[in-house]
């Protein structure tokens, strides 16, 4: 089963925080380098900050596959 998970280019992220502030779940949260990372628990996959980034830095979706047996799956 594949399942889409956001991700946060550091290279376009100017560190404004608006992804974070629009946030409705708080999946957002500060790193040590200043770049938000996303809690993919807490993640509930609005599109929010994808919406609120103005960057393009948020939301470069890519496609994780379920491990089965030790071996992804599509």
């Amino acid at each position: 089963m594949r399942q889409t998970y956001y991700a946060i280019d550091k290279r376009l992220c100017c560190r404004c925080g608006a992804c974070q502030r629009i946030c409705p779940h708080g999946a957002l949260a500060t790193a040590a380098n200043g770049v938000p990372s996303i809690d993919q628990e807490r993640c509930r996959h609005c599109g929010m900050c994808f919406r609120a980034c103005r960057f393009g830095a948020v939301g470069r979706p890519y496609e994780l596959c379920r491990l089965k047996d030790g071996r992804s799956h599509r």
